[in-house]
Parts: structure tokens; C-alpha cells; sequence
């Protein structure tokens, strides 16, 4: 009668093990929304300025959501993978050189007019769009916990989309063939690749859907590269630089899997 006390005991444990395991492997989708900050891309260019060196420009971008879809797979408890659609954007606030150069020092806002009266310079217009796609790799500490701490890494790639429109700031001395009013015009997409450092947690919702909060440190293996064009005797060039950028989310996650 124990033994068959025991036996039952056992299989029973073996069926609720199975159960559990069916839960905790499988295919799942998720959706993020936040906030991102992407830092100043400090920028070389190919072409030269009149005195002869290359333009250093820094591009800073505006802080903006960002978006990303996550298809991925539960292989156990702790180990899963995924693959991760992203969108950054950001309208461009300035493009600043070195003060101290005899060159163009940065691009103000289209047509403006600088008086001792109205000296500011402005914005140029346009934006630095991001575009990724990676393929991360995570690690859940506590995954059956209701609070389950998370990290992982992931590689990929990195579209970037550049526009701008400015004006030529301090083109030097004014000239037939130097004038004073002079544009620089991007608008320009280049592939990257790129690589990213994730942390955060999950929040157990049901079986079934948890609420993600994320944090993305999104860096550049190899740099980016857009063409430019000036006015004139101002030709920068391509401008070549690297984007790097930050990111805090809260997404919801839905497993696919059936349940036990």
C-alpha cells in the first residue's frame, strides 16, 4: 500500500514537472514604448574647409520615444532569444564646429539674417533618424518570481537617416565667389553595424503576459557615413561618425505557448 502510495506520489510530480515545463518554453511577442536619448555624433568630413582642414561637426539630435517589436523564444527558465525591431527618432537641434577655426563653425536656420540686434543663429532643420533590427540574447534571474530582474546583450544592424538644412555659420571673408548667405543640405540613409547592452525587469501580469520595463545602451561597431552638400567653394563632403544611444521603455509580453 506505501509502495503504491509512493509510486502515485511520484508520477504525480512527474506530470506537474511536465506542466510547468510546457509554460516555461515557447514562442512569445512584445511591444515597447519610451524614451530615448541619443548622444551628439561627432562627425569628420572628407572634403576640406578654406584654411585647409577637415570639418568637425557635432550633430546633436532632440530627445524623443522610441518604439520597438520583440518576436522571441523561451528555450527554459533563465535562457531565451529574440529578434527586435527598433525606431529612435529625432529632430536635429544643431551642428556645431570649433569656434576657433577660420571656417563655417556650425549651421544655423535657413535665410537667417544675424544683426548686432538679433546676433542668435537658430536651428537647422531636418532630423537623425535610427532604424535597428537585432538579434538579443537575455537572462531572466527569477523567472517564476513576480519580480523577475533581467539582462542580455544583443548585434545588429543600424539604419540611419539623415536630413538637414542650415546655413553656413562665419563663412569667412565675403567674396564674388564667397557670399554671405550659404546652405549645407543632407539627405542621406547609411547601414551600420551595431551592438546594444540591455537591463531591466519583469512584472508577472497572468501566466501568460508580464509588463517589460527596459533599458537599451545601443553603441556603434563600425561608423556611419552621409553625404553632404554645400555652396560654393563650401563642400564638406561626407561626414563620418558614430551613434550611440540610450533608452527606457515599458512594453507588455505575451507567450504563445499553451498552457500547462
Amino acid at each position: 500500500m506505501k509502495f503504491k502510495l509512493l509510486a502515485g506520489a511520484a508520477l504525480a510530480a512527474v506530470f506537474a514537472a511536465s506542466g510547468v515545463s510546457a509554460q516555461e518554453t515557447g514562442w512569445y511577442g512584445a511591444v515597447d514604448l519610451g524614451y530615448h536619448s541619443p548622444a551628439g555624433l561627432k562627425t569628420e568630413s572628407d572634403g576640406t574647409a578654406p584654411d585647409g582642414a577637415h570639418y568637425h561637426y557635432e550633430w546633436a539630435a532632440d530627445k524623443d520615444w522610441a518604439g520597438f517589436v520583440r518576436l522571441g523564444y523561451q528555450f527554459n527558465p533563465n535562457w531565451r532569444a529574440e529578434l527586435e525591431g527598433g525606431y529612435r527618432p529625432g529632430d536635429l537641434t544643431s551642428v556645431r564646429g570649433n569656434a576657433v577655426r577660420q571656417q563655417p563653425i556650425g549651421l544655423c536656420t535657413p535665410g537667417i539674417v544675424r544683426t548686432a540686434a538679433a546676433p542668435k543663429c537658430g536651428s537647422p532643420d531636418g532630423s537623425i533618424d535610427s532604424w535597428t533590427l537585432m538579434a538579443n540574447v537575455l537572462y531572466d534571474f527569477a523567472p517564476d518570481a513576480w519580480f523577475n530582474p533581467l539582462v542580455g546583450a544583443g548585434v545588429g544592424i543600424n539604419r540611419l537617416d539623415v536630413k538637414a538644412l542650415g546655413q553656413f555659420s562665419g563663412v569667412g571673408a565675403v567674396t564674388a565667389t564667397n557670399v554671405a548667405i550659404q546652405n549645407l543640405t543632407v539627405d542621406d540613409s547609411d547601414l551600420a553595424i551595431s551592438w546594444q547592452a540591455i537591463a531591466g525587469a519583469s512584472i508577472k501580469a497572468t501566466d501568460k503576459l508580464k509588463i517589460d520595463v527596459t533599458y537599451r545602451y545601443l553603441g556603434a561597431a563600425n561608423e556611419h557615413s552621409w553625404q553632404s552638400t554645400g555652396s560654393g567653394l563650401l563642400q564638406p563632403g561626407a561626414f563620418t561618425g558614430a551613434y550611440n544611444d540610450q533608452s527606457v521603455t515599458v512594453g507588455l509580453r505575451y507567450s504563445f505557448a499553451s498552457p500547462p
